[in-house]
Order: structure tokens, then sequence, then C-alpha cells
């Protein structure tokens, strides 16, 4: 698709600890070896945590964290451009400055999709993408074969698509020829936001009944004064109000992202869009704030 969408998480490198310091040094012939046991151990300070420092480390660990972070970068930019493109103090300066901003930072995104075959062979192979264990066996087959099925062919049509557009002495397509085949990539995207969608009901669904059969047993606890299994049931229902909290948010981005989706899946989607800029990029930026907050609140 033209530079944005979701992604699935990566994982972070580990740091490698043959960058230690070694234990001891050696020193010249006649001299004595100094170790680690006989030198004065040095107090450490220990440092005040830092809440906003340790969420931005955790966004920028992960492949799917960083994405988002970077969404929020392109669609809050080309937003400030839009406002201010009327502006005469600002339509000649900062609004054109931040909507090629907003265009260098979409096709950064694109780098960042070059790991996401490989996530979605693995979504495929072991069914991750279920997002853990449901009764409902609908939801497996759903994340399995739609979701992370549909992602196997969209992840290569958009390097194909990228290279057409950001290579195109080097390679056979045109730039005409890179707008089709990204248009073809957003119709698997668009089979994944239907899968995605489908998936987070058959949860939201499923989740409500877990929370009233804990309610029920909640009420049998109390009519037998049973405090320790009353705290017990009210923990698990504390864990399924979370669970339904993050799905409704999913279910909120699916919405947000089909109308862009099916505009971007037309093969004229550049030259004779369905939705205009305003609701086309609003809805993207909408999406954008939602999928950070879900991922904070997650």
């Amino acid at each position: 698709m033209p530079p944005l969408q979701k992604r699935k998480p990566g994982s972070p490198n580990d740091e490698d600890p043959s960058n230690d310091p070694p234990e001891h040094e050696n020193t010249t012939s006649g001299q004595q070896v100094v170790t680690k046991s006989e030198t004065k151990p040095q107090p450490t300070l220990a440092l005040s945590p830092l809440p906003l420092l340790d969420t931005v480390n955790t966004f920028g660990a992960q492949t799917f964290t960083t994405d988002q972070g970077l969404k929020i970068i392109q669609w809050s930019s080309w937003a400030i451009s839009y406002l201010t493109a009327s502006s005469k103090h600002h339509k000649e300066t900062l609004s054109p400055a931040l909507r090629k901003l907003s265009g260098e930072v979409s096709f950064t995104r694109y780098v960042l999709r070059f790991y996401g075959f490989f996530q979605s062979l693995d979504g495929y192979r072991s069914g991750s993408w279920a997002g853990g264990s449901w009764d409902n066996p609908k939801i497996a087959k759903i994340a399995k074969y739609l979701m992370a099925g549909s992602m196997l062919f969209y992840y290569p049509l958009e390097h194909v698509a990228y290279a057409g557009w950001q290579l195109p002495t080097l390679s056979k397509f045109s730039r005409d020829n890179a707008n089709k085949i990204s248009a073809l990539s957003c119709v698997f995207w668009s089979m994944y936001i239907i899968g995605d969608f489908w998936a987070s009901c058959l949860k939201w669904n499923e989740l409500k009944k877990k929370m009233n059969d804990l309610g029920r047993l909640l009420a049998m606890k109390k009519r037998d004064d049973d405090k320790a299994g009353m705290m017990e049931v009210e923990q698990e229902q504390h864990a399924i109000a979370k669970k339904i909290r993050l799905v409704k948010l999913q279910v909120i981005r699916c919405l947000l992202f089909i109308l862009p989706s099916v505009n971007w899946s037309l093969p004229n989607w550049a030259t004779n869009p369905l939705l205009g800029e305003l609701p086309l990029n609003g809805l993207m930026l909408a999406e954008a704030y939602t999928s950070v907050y879900q991922t904070l609140v997650g």
C-alpha cells in the first residue's frame, strides 16, 4: 500500500555479553598482577526510574512499536501541514516542509516492512497471531489462513512496489506499474483487516460469555461467604475486562483502516482516489493515535 500500515511485533536484539571487560589484566614481567577481587569495590548510584524514558525505550525495542511511533510522526506532520497550508505565514515554509517530512517518514516505514514476511511466515506456522488460546476454533483458523496468510502475499508485493518507486532506473516497473502492484498488495491488506475484525468480534463475544460466567460464580462465592474465592474471581474479572478493552480498541482500529485500505486497493488510487485527502489521512491519523493508546494501556 502507499506509505502506511500496521505491523506485528519483531524481536529485540539481546546485548552481546562478549563485550564485557575482562576479569583481570596482567602487567609486564616482575610487576604485580591486580585482579578485581583485590580492588576496592566502588559504590553504585541508584538511578530513579523515568517512566517516560522506559516507555520510549520499550517502543524503540520492537519493530511494531517503532512503526507506531513513526506513524504518529508521519500523520501528525501531515495534519499540521494541512492546517497551516492556508496560513499566510506558513504556507510556503512550514506547511511544505512538514508535508515533505511526512512523505519521507512514510518511505522509512517501508524499510521496517522488510521483516514482515518472516514474521507472517512464523505466524502462519505457529498460529501465534491468534493471540493466545481460545475456545472458538474459528479464531485460530482466521488468524492463520486469513490474517497471516494474506500478509505472506502483502509484504513481497509491497517490496516490489517500493523498488519501483525508489529505484525506477534499476527495476523494470514504471511508477504506474508500481502503483498497480501497491494496489494489489492492499487487496491482501484488506483481507487481513477483515480477518482481524472478524476474529476480534469472536474474541469479544467469547470474553463477554466468560465475564457473565464469572459474575454468576462471584454471586455463589458471596452467598457462601468465601472471601478468598471472591478475591480470586474478582482478579479474573479484572483480567477479562482488560482483554475486552483491548479487543474493543482493535475493532475500532479495523474500522478506521477499512476505508483507506479499500481506497488504496483500487487500480487508480493515485489518479482518481475514492477518498479525498482529508477523510483518508484523517482516518489514518486517528488510527495511529488509537494504536499507540492501545499499546500503552495493554
